[in-house]
C-alpha cells in the first residue's frame, strides 16, 4: 500500500519532486494521478492554484518514462493562448530535461529556424495551440510525427469547448485518432465548469456510435473564495471615475500585487489614463489583447519583479499565465458573469491552502445588485452551464477542405465518419454535410468523383487563409515614431470613423498624436493632452438569465423586508433598499414580475431575463409590432429592460397584447426572419463567407443586398443565421419565459 500517490510516481520524478521542495500531493493530485495511471480519459476540474497541471503532467511523464517511446511526438499539450503556451514550456522545461524528456513549444510566433528543427528531429512533448494543431496534419514529416501519439492534455477546456475554435479542435482530435499507432489518453484541465458531462462529452468524442468514457475529476476543496462588493457613494465634488480611481489606489497600496480586472479594453485604457492622469508615476500599466506582444509582456515581467504595484488587465490574464504572486483582485463593476469572477479572483492566492481575496467596485444600484448575485453565487460555487453548438457549418467546411488537403484524396464517406465522431456534429446527417460539400464544389475548394473527394490548388489557399474560426476583423499596427517600436492595434472601424493626421487617442493608458496613417500602420509620438479611447469590435459579456433572475429575486427580498447575509456592507444594501423604497408606489420588477411603462413615443419593458433573452424579446416583439402597424418600431434592450421607440404616441395596451399572444414553440421560424433585418447580420455574412472560402478575406464593400442575392438558400446564409441566434439569444429560456407569461406564473403589469 502507498503512503500517498506519489509512490506510485517514477523514482525519478519523484527525486525531482523532492529537489523542488513538494513532498504531499494536492487533494486533486491526489484523485487523478491513479486515474490517469490506469490510462483513463479524465476531465480534471479544481480551483487555480492546487497543482491541476501537475496532476496531469507527473502521471504523463510516469508513463511516457515506463513505454520509452523512440521517437515522434508522445505529448501534445494543447492551450487557447501563445501567452500560455509560453508559460506552460518555463514551467515544465526544467523537470523536462531533469527526466530527459524534450520539450518545445510551436505556435504562430514560433521562428523559422525552429520549426524546422522540429520538423527534423520533433521533440517528446508539444506544446501548442488549437491552430497549430491544424497546421501539423499538412506536413509529412510532422504528420508522421504525430500519429506517435499517446496523451493529449487540453487546458482551459472550458474556453474552447463552447467555441468555434473548439468545434475545430474537436475535429482534429478525431482526424489524430484516424491516424494514431498506438491510440492515445486524452484529459482536460479547468478551474471552472458549470456542466462537466457536456464537456466530458466534447472531450472524449464518440466511438463505435457510443459516447467515449470520460473520468470526471471534480475537486471540492474548499480553497475559500473572499469576495465582497463595495457601491461607491457619488458625490456633488468629484466626478464618480475620479472617486473609482481613487479608491482603487487604496485598495492597491493596501496590497503587495493587486490584478484590476476590467471587462473592456476601452475601460482599461479609460481607467489607466485617469490614474496617470491623476497620480502621476503611480506604478501601474495595462495589459490587453491589443496591445502589442513587446508591451504585455514588458507588463507581466514588471508585475512579476515588484516594479509594478496592479495591473489594468481584461480577460487577457483571466486563464493562468504565471505574473508571479497577486495577492488580491479588485473587479471594476460588475463581472456579468459568474465563471468571469471565480475565474477572475482564482488569480489571487494561487498557491495550496491560501485564500483568493477579491473585491468588486459599483457605480450604481443596478450595478451592486447584480455584483451582489454574482459574488454569492461565485462563493457558493454556482458556475453557468456549459452549452455547446451542435453542427457549425463554417467549421465543418473548414475541416472538409482541411481533410482533403491532409490526404490528398479520401472517400467522401470516410470523411463523414470522422467528422460524425466528434460531439458537435454526433447528430450531423448526411444530407446536411453533403450540402456544405455541394457549396465547396461550387466555390472549387476541392473536387468530388467516384465517392472520393480530392484536395485541388484552391485548398491550400483556402487553408492558409482559414487556420483559425476567429472572426477576421482588420486591424492597424500603432507604432511610436521617437522609439519605432509597435505598441499595440486598433481595429479599422475605429482608425476609419475617428482618426486622421494630427487627431489624438489614449493606448496603454496613454495620450498619442497621429503622425501618419497608411494601409496597415498608424504611426504616432507621445503626447500630455488627453485623446478619445479606441473602441473594439466584440466585448460586451451578456448577463446570463439565471444572474438577472436572482437580482429579481433580490429586489422583491428587499421590498418585502427579508434581508439575507451578503457579500457587502450594510450600509450598501440599505441604499440599495432605500433605493427600490423610492420607487414605490410603482410596481418593482423582479424575477416574476414584468413592468410595462410608456412616455410619449417610448415603451419600456423592465424585464429581469438577462441579455440573450431579452435580445430575444425585443426583435420578435418589435418586429410583430411593425408587422401590425405598418411602420418600423426601433428596439434595444438591456440585461433589465426592452425599449420600444414608435414613430407616434405609442399603445401600451396594444405591446401588451403583443407579448402575451407570442406562441411560444412559433419563435424560432419568427426568429430566423426577424434577425435577416439586424444590423448584426451584415457582418456575421461577411464573416461566414470568407470563413467559407465563397468571398476573399480582403471584400469589405459588399452590401446586405448582394450578400442575400449571392448565400440565399445555401450553408453560408444557414450558418451566419444559427451563429446570430446562438452567440446573441436565448431561444430555449425565451420560450420558458412565454410560456409562463401565457400562465400567469409570471405577470405583466402596466
Amino acid at each position: 500500500m502507498y503512503r500517498n500517490v506519489f509512490d506510485l510516481l517514477n523514482t525519478k520524478i519523484r527525486e525531482y519532486l523532492r529537489a523542488t521542495g513538494i513532498y504531499e500531493p494536492t487533494p486533486v493530485q491526489e484523485k487523478a494521478i491513479p486515474k490517469i495511471l490506469e490510462g483513463k480519459n479524465a476531465l480534471i476540474i479544481a480551483p487555480t492554484g492546487l497543482g491541476k497541471t501537475e496532476s496531469a503532467l507527473l502521471p504523463v511523464f510516469h508513463r511516457f518514462l515506463e513505454v520509452k517511446p523512440e521517437k515522434g511526438i508522445s505529448i501534445l499539450y494543447i492551450t487557447p493562448l501563445r501567452a500560455l503556451n509560453r508559460d506552460m514550456l518555463r514551467r515544465t522545461i526544467d523537470m523536462g530535461k531533469f527526466l530527459g524528456i524534450e520539450i518545445s513549444v510551436r505556435h504562430g510566433d514560433t521562428p523559422q529556424h525552429e520549426r524546422y528543427r522540429q520538423s527534423k528531429k520533433a521533440p517528446d512533448m508539444l506544446i501548442t495551440t488549437p491552430e497549430t494543431f491544424q497546421i501539423l496534419f499538412t506536413g509529412k514529416k510532422l504528420r508522421e510525427s504525430l500519429s506517435n501519439v499517446r496523451w493529449v492534455i487540453i487546458d482551459e477546456i472550458h474556453e474552447l469547448a463552447d467555441e468555434e475554435r473548439g468545434a475545430q479542435l474537436s475535429v482534429g482530435l478525431e482526424r489524430l485518432e484516424e491516424i494514431s499507432k498506438f491510440g492515445f489518453q486524452r484529459i482536460g484541465l479547468s478551474a471552472t465548469i458549470g456542466t462537466p458531462e457536456e464537456v466530458a462529452r466534447f472531450l472524449g468524442g464518440l466511438e463505435n456510435g457510443n459516447f467515449r468514457k470520460v473520468e470526471i475529476i471534480d475537486v471540492d476543496v474548499e480553497k475559500i473564495i473572499d469576495i465582497d462588493v463595495e457601491l461607491l457613494s457619488k458625490s456633488e465634488d468629484e466626478p464618480l471615475l475620479d472617486m473609482s480611481v481613487k479608491r482603487c489606489k487604496e485598495l492597491i497600496e493596501q496590497h503587495r500585487a493587486t490584478l484590476l480586472f476590467v471587462n473592456t479594453r476601452d475601460t482599461a485604457e479609460i481607467l489607466g489614463s485617469r490614474f496617470h492622469i491623476i497620480y502621476g508615476d503611480f506604478p501601474i500599466e495595462i495589459h490587453h489583447g491589443s496591445l502589442s506582444k513587446f508591451s504585455r509582456i514588458e507588463a507581466e515581467e514588471k508585475f512579476k519583479s515588484g516594479s509594478l504595484k496592479a495591473l489594468i488587465c481584461t480577460s487577457s490574464l483571466e486563464l493562468g499565465i504565471d505574473v508571479g504572486h497577486a495577492d488580491f483582485v479588485i473587479q471594476f463593476s460588475s463581472p456579468r458573469q459568474v465563471c468571469r469572477l471565480v475565474q477572475r479572483v482564482g488569480r489571487s492566492g494561487h498557491r495550496m491552502g491560501e485564500k483568493s481575496r477579491g473585491k468588486i467596485i459599483s457605480l450604481n444600484v443596478d450595478d451592486f445588485a447584480e455584483s451582489v448575485v454574482i459574488a454569492k453565487r461565485a462563493m457558493r460555487g454556482g458556475v453557468e452551464e456549459t452549452e455547446i453548438r451542435m453542427n457549425p457549418l463554417t467549421v465543418l467546411a473548414n475541416q472538409i477542405v482541411s481533410i482533403a488537403l491532409e490526404y490528398g484524396k479520401i472517400p467522401i464517406d470516410d470523411v463523414y465518419r470522422i467528422v460524425k465522431r466528434t460531439y458537435p456534429f454526433h447528430k450531423l446527417s448526411f444530407d446536411d454535410f453533403m450540402e456544405v460539400v455541394n457549396q465547396l464544389l461550387a466555390e472549387r475548394k476541392v473536387s468530388l468523383g467516384e465517392g472520393i473527394l480530392k484536395s485541388r490548388k484552391k485548398s491550400r489557399l483556402y487553408f492558409i487563409d482559414n487556420i483559425s474560426m476567429i472572426p477576421d476583423e482588420r486591424s492597424y499596427s500603432v507604432i511610436d515614431i521617437t522609439s519605432r517600436k509597435r505598441i499595440g492595434k486598433l481595429d479599422e472601424s475605429f482608425v476609419v470613423g475617428n482618426l486622421f493626421e494630427g487627431e489624438s487617442f489614449i493606448l496603454r493608458g496613454r495620450p498619442w498624436k497621429v503622425v501618419s496613417i497608411d494601409d496597415e500602420t498608424v504611426t504616432v509620438t507621445p503626447i500630455k493632452d488627453i485623446g478619445k479611447v479606441p473602441s473594439w469590435v466584440g466585448e460586451d459579456i451578456p448577463v446570463p438569465f439565471d444572474v438577472a433572475q436572482d437580482v429579481g429575486r433580490l429586489r422583491k427580498k428587499l421590498k418585502e423586508n427579508k434581508i439575507e447575509k451578503l457579500p457587502c456592507k450594510e450600509e450598501d444594501l440599505k441604499k440599495l433598499k432605500e433605493f427600490i423604497d423610492e420607487c414605490e408606489p410603482f410596481v418593482i420588477p423582479d424575477d416574476k414580475t414584468v413592468t410595462v411603462e410608456s412616455n410619449d413615443k417610448i415603451v419600456v419593458i423592465n424585464a429581469c431575463f438577462g441579455s440573450k433573452v431579452n435580445e430575444c424579446l425585443s426583435k420578435l416583439i418589435s418586429s410583430l409590432l411593425a408587422q401590425k402597424l405598418g411602420e418600423s418600431v426601433k428596439a434595444g434592450s438591456d440585461p433589465y429592460r426592452i425599449i420600444l421607440e414608435f414613430a407616434r404616441r405609442a399603445d401600451v395596451n396594444g405591446v401588451v397584447d403583443i407579448i402575451r399572444n407570442i406562441e411560444p414553440e412559433s419563435i424560432d421560424v419568427l426568429l430566423r426572419i426577424v434577425v435577416k433585418n439586424t444590423t448584426a447580420m451584415r457582418w456575421y455574412l461577411l464573416h461566414t463567407a470568407r470563413k467559407f472560402g465563397a468571398i476573399s478575406k480582403d471584400a469589405r464593400d459588399i452590401g446586405l443586398k448582394k450578400l442575400f442575392e449571392l448565400f440565399e438558400g445555401t450553408p453560408v446564409m444557414r450558418d451566419a443565421i444559427d451563429r446570430i441566434l446562438w452567440e446573441r439569444m436565448d431561444i430555449k429560456r425565451t420560450k420558458l419565459v412565454l410560456d409562463k407569461i401565457r400562465k400567469g406564473e409570471i405577470k405583466l403589469v402596466v
